[in-house]
């Protein structure tokens, strides 16, 4: 049998005060479980809102790439129509306007002529 002299002998209080230290330290361990519990619910539910961030980010981004398709494809369609139209009004007569355009003067020139002839005679 193991020795059991005075110094190795516990006393009631000491066993009790052993036991309450115990006691504390496994309520305050027991504390710490369930602070570090709700920190994990915490983490999770902090994890579910960046994912929903990072969707909603992605989403922004393709908007913009999209809007930036459209200005682009817009601004390539409104400068066609610019030049289409600057072209029409800039076009040059062709020989057969410019006869037919001569023609018409003469014709109106001869047309004056013949009213002031009528109206100048008695």
């Amino acid at each position: 049998m193991p020795d059991l002299g005075k110094d190795s002998a516990e006393s009631r209080e000491d066993a009790y005060d052993r036991g309450h230290i115990q006691g504390e330290i496994a309520a305050r361990l027991a504390g710490h479980d369930q602070h570090f519990s709700a920190i994990n619910g915490h983490l999770a539910d902090i994890a579910v809102e960046l994912r929903g961030m990072k969707l909603e980010v992605q989403r922004l981004g393709d908007s913009a790439n999209a809007d930036r398709a459209t200005v682009v494809t817009t601004a390539s369609a409104l400068k066609d129509a610019e030049t289409a139209r600057r072209d029409k009004t800039e076009q040059a007569w062709t020989p057969v306007q410019r006869a037919f355009a001569a023609l018409a003067a003469l014709a109106a020139l001869a047309g004056i002529v013949v009213t002031a002839v009528t109206l100048v005679r008695p």
